[in-house]
């Protein structure tokens, strides 16, 4: 490593340790806003409708919310079309206990049963999960998506110092995750940019810190960068090997303007091939009509590396209007020289964009529980030298039935 690279790291290394060191000060883990019970999970920003379902009396408040995908997806293009029937689905529940006017503690979970409702993994035209040596296909959540416990103090009515431990869970990194976004929560299929804007939502050993006013948060996490692969339904549990450091700021109720960088695998002797740096930034607007969300990340690995830094971006738009919501979301994202035929990491990368969009038709539109049915289509550009393998505009259409609180 030459000279001005080792102090360029360094550099970086201090910026987040200082983040962190002063977030400790102030206490220890602070959500993203300063109800605890309207963060989605950790301590990311929830901005527009709330997916919890609240109830309880007196200091204690129960919680619930889920999202269940029953999905049929049939292909066009290739002559040999891969068809599947699968869901995609996540459950949340916890409890909050007031202790005193300022002071509470709560617990949260959230699961997936998308490792016994997906069978090894569903088809998607140009996804990769290197991770999992996936091309076209997606693999399940994890079983456990969150297990965590937080407690919180408020020094006055606008302010929030906690403490955020989770076995799994969210660290201080990104936006919040896709299927739990108002922007995204009606999609039936996992975004493009999965491997580069998602995987680290499911880390373990997080332990964040933080404090939160009403116009800004300044959170920092040491965690364990954990992969899960096979059945998906253990955790990969690790020393903490990890840290990242994030500022929301928000300057209306339902907008949320986000810059965070982590420092994967960086603690320890973890080898070169699992270290890297990723930098996210996001605005994330929620209203009663529409939800927007814009995403932009870059992960960049070891100078030793080989592998090209590799950047994604993402804008995500719902509208929902009584029966009907629309829904569409465009992506960049950095694939590796010569994908989807034969990924080779170590290349120069390229970069491919796709296009979603798609429609949901509620059955029951003031319920508290949304029933609909709906589809979706996704589109890429660039394939005409792909023919041979995939055909002439391959395509995947989703329809599916939804159900969510």
């Amino acid at each position: 490593m030459g000279k001005r690279a080792e102090l360029l790291h360094n550099a970086r290394c201090m910026w987040t340790r200082l983040a962190l060191a002063f977030s400790l000060l102030l206490s220890l883990a602070a959500f993203a806003q300063v109800d605890p019970l309207s963060n989605l999970s950790g301590t990311s920003p929830a901005v527009g409708a709330s997916p919890w379902i609240r109830s309880g009396s007196g200091s204690l408040t129960f919680f619930h919310g889920f999202d269940i995908h029953a999905t049929h997806l049939s292909q066009t293009g290739p002559e040999e079309q891969e068809n599947a029937t699968f869901s995609t689905n996540w459950f949340g529940a916890g409890a909050q206990l007031a202790l005193g006017e300022r002071a509470f503690v709560l617990g949260r979970g959230r699961i997936s049963l998308e490792p016994y409702t997906i069978d090894d993994s569903y088809p998607q035209f140009f996804q990769y999960v290197p991770e999992d040596g996936l091309v076209d296909h997606m693999r399940p959540h994890d079983l456990f998506g969150e297990v965590a416990v937080q407690v919180g103090f408020r020094p006055t009515n606008a302010t929030l110092l906690s403490v955020y431990g989770a076995l799994v869970g969210q660290p201080a990194l990104g936006a919040a995750p896709a299927q739990l976004r108002a922007s995204g929560i009606d999609f039936a299929e996992a975004p493009f940019t999965y491997e580069l804007l998602e995987t680290t939502h499911d880390s373990t050993s997080v332990v964040t810190a933080g404090f939160a006013s009403r116009f800004f948060t300044i959170e920092a996490s040491m965690f364990h960068d954990g992969a899960t692969t096979g059945d998906h339904t253990e955790l990969d549990s690790g020393d903490m090997d990890s840290r990242s450091a994030r500022l929301t700021i928000m300057p209306a109720p339902n907008l949320a303007i986000q810059v965070s960088r982590g420092e994967l695998g960086v603690e320890g002797d973890l080898p070169l091939a699992l270290q890297s740096d990723l930098t996210t930034a996001s605005l994330t607007y929620g209203g009663p009509v529409a939800s927007v969300t814009a995403l932009w990340s870059s992960r960049s690995f070891p100078e030793d590396d080989a592998r090209e830094t590799v950047t994604g971006y993402a804008v995500e738009l719902a509208l929902r209007a009584s029966r009907n919501t629309f829904m569409a979301r465009v992506e960049q994202i950095d694939r590796p020289g010569g994908f989807p035929l034969a990924p080779r990491p170590a290349q120069d990368v390229e970069g491919a964009t796709h296009y979603t969009a798609g429609y949901v038709f509620d059955i029951m539109p003031a319920s508290r529980y949304k029933l609909g049915l709906g589809v979706n289509i996704d589109y890429r550009t660039k394939t005409r030298e792909l023919e041979d393998v995939y055909g002439h505009k391959p395509q995947g259409i989703y329809t599916f039935v939804r159900l969510r609180s």
